[in-house]
């Protein structure tokens, strides 16, 4: 008898001592609201820099326009919609701000004393269901 009450004990520790376990190497990243890392050749994360790119060239007062080089590094948060973090560069390009407005349409600078490229942080918040993007943080140098 004191035999199949000696392997229940052992049993029931075992697998608590498994579950223990199994929780402590469970990721942090799935929490709620943590921010993780996403492609960055997602579609959304690719407007987010467009949008952060438009926001530069809004508070610039450079006479030519600004157009996303390439995404380093992207992360995403789910808070009250999406918040997108993004490592881009920037370039000046050929197209004053005032003759146009398609950047797709605008090449890079070439020569040296007008070629510039800047690293920027930016954080835009997405909220779908308000129908609002907003760069809520945006550091460039």
């Amino acid at each position: 008898m004191w035999v199949w009450w000696s392997l229940a004990i052992l049993f029931i520790l075992g697998t608590s001592t498994q579950a223990a376990t199994f929780m402590a190497i469970r990721p942090a990243s799935t929490e709620p609201g943590c921010p993780k890392n996403i492609s960055t050749n997602d579609p959304g994360v690719k407007k987010a820099a467009r949008t952060t790119v438009y926001a530069y060239n809004n508070m610039s007062n450079d006479a030519f326009l600004f157009k996303d080089m390439g995404i380093e590094k992207a992360m995403i948060q789910v808070v009250k919609g999406l918040k997108y973090m993004l490592k881009t560069k920037i370039a000046r390009t050929v197209c004053y701000k005032r003759m146009k407005d398609d950047l797709d349409e605008c090449d890079f600078q070439k020569t040296k004393p007008l070629k510039q490229i800047l690293m920027c942080y930016s954080e835009v918040w997405k909220i779908s269901w308000l129908n609002t993007e907003n760069v809520t943080v945006l550091q460039c140098s």
